[in-house]
């Protein structure tokens, strides 16, 4: 598959002076393979399901019905409702609101719109991945980093009704901007990051590195107070409903336990706490564990957008759930909350010019992703 993703990347058809056309094309082709896989799992696990078989759009909502999805659903169709530790603010406006503009393309359905959302927001993220790594690895590279990135073991939870396509697209659009010296657009895509997601923030760092290198004038620095504008919208959603302008991080700590904490702390509490070897604690502290390590591995390469990977990767791991009996995952989410790290699958996508890397990299990564994609389709939880 990822041969195929090179070959479309090749210029047989002249297009050498349309990078974006030929961005679309393997972004799209990629996208139309993955989508094929997801209908594949589905597929497999309606007809696997143990008891009455549900209907196959029963399978459908399960994509967008479970774990973190109703929580973003619930506040596209009711707002940000008080509960008694304000959970719902954790989870940013940006992607409930898409879902509520998109309700009336999703025949009236909030979870329908949910799923639109996040696959239209992969299409994107893969296109301008794929441009963003061009421009800096090269072509081949380019296929291989967008295959990598939804073939990946959690890469399935990109096109769930959660807001993971949407941060990268936005991430990735604000630094391919950034790059072009599109300051004022890169300040606009970083802000609504910031609304999408914490990690968004980071993005600071990204447009202070691109404005140092590229050394213009002081008043495009002007254009980095779009991306703290994010954070601020935020707070004031925070503030209207809850009176409380900081309520996002205060419901991260009284519903999931999360602390700020030194970035090696859970690594080591995930090795040295795994339990038995192939238990369900074992397993998922296994999962995240070599998540971070791996994506740690690719991030410590020498790349241009890479000290920004691996801001996103420390964010991640610093704010970890308490290590307890009741919340034995110390990384807590991290295989899904990696693939925010993005430019590890550009490294990656290098990497995978040797074709032993490859062809590993396709066998774990698609053989896992079928596993986890089938566990979640029967209620298991994943990340």
């Amino acid at each position: 598959m990822v041969a195929l993703a090179d070959r479309a990347a090749t210029d047989r058809d002249g297009a050498a002076d349309r990078p974006w056309w030929r961005a679309a094309k393997v972004g799209l082709g990629v996208f139309a393979v993955s989508r094929a896989g997801v209908v594949a799992v589905s597929v497999f696990a309606w007809v696997g399901e143990p008891g009455p078989r549900k209907s196959p759009t029963h399978v459908a909502w399960l994509w967008a019905g479970q774990w973190d999805s109703p929580w973003f659903i619930a506040i596209a169709e009711h707002g940000y409702q008080r509960t008694p530790d304000n959970a719902p603010a954790a989870f940013f406006p940006l992607y409930p609101l898409l879902i509520r503009i998109m309700t009336p393309l999703g025949l009236g359905r909030s979870w329908v719109a949910a799923l639109l959302v996040a696959n239209l927001a992969l299409a994107a993220a893969l296109i301008l991945l794929y441009r963003l790594t061009e421009l800096e690895l090269g072509r081949e590279a380019a296929g291989r980093a967008v295959f990598y990135l939804v073939a990946f073991p959690t890469g399935f939870f990109l096109g769930a009704a959660y807001n993971e396509s949407l941060f990268i697209a936005l991430a990735v659009g604000t630094v391919y901007c950034l790059r072009r010296g599109l300051w004022w657009t890169g300040g606009l895509l970083g802000g609504l990051a910031v609304m999408t997601r914490s990690a968004g923030i980071l993005l600071v760092l990204a447009f202070v590195v691109e404005y140092t290198r590229q050394v213009v004038k002081l008043s495009k620095l002007s254009a980095l107070i779009g991306i703290p504008a994010g954070l601020g919208v935020v707070m004031l959603v925070d503030h209207i409903a809850y009176g409380d302008a900081l309520a996002f991080s205060h419901a991260q700590a009284r519903h999931w336990g999360r602390h700020l904490a030194w970035p090696w702390q859970a690594p080591l509490d995930a090795l040295t706490g795994t339990g038995a070897p192939f238990t369900e604690i074992w397993t998922h502290n296994v999962l995240e564990l070599g998540t971070v390590l791996g994506l740690g591995a690719l991030l410590v390469t020498r790349s241009r957008s890479n000290l920004l990977g691996l801001a996103l990767l420390t964010f991640a791991v610093s704010f970890p759930s308490r290590y307890t009996a009741d919340i034995p995952y110390p990384l807590y989410s991290a295989s899904r909350i990696g693939l925010e790290a993005f430019p590890a699958f550009m490294v990656l996508g290098a990497l995978g010019r040797r074709p032993w890397v490859d062809r590993a990299v396709v066998t774990v990564f698609v053989t896992t992703q079928g596993i986890l994609a089938a566990h979640f389709l029967r209620r298991g939880w994943v990340a």
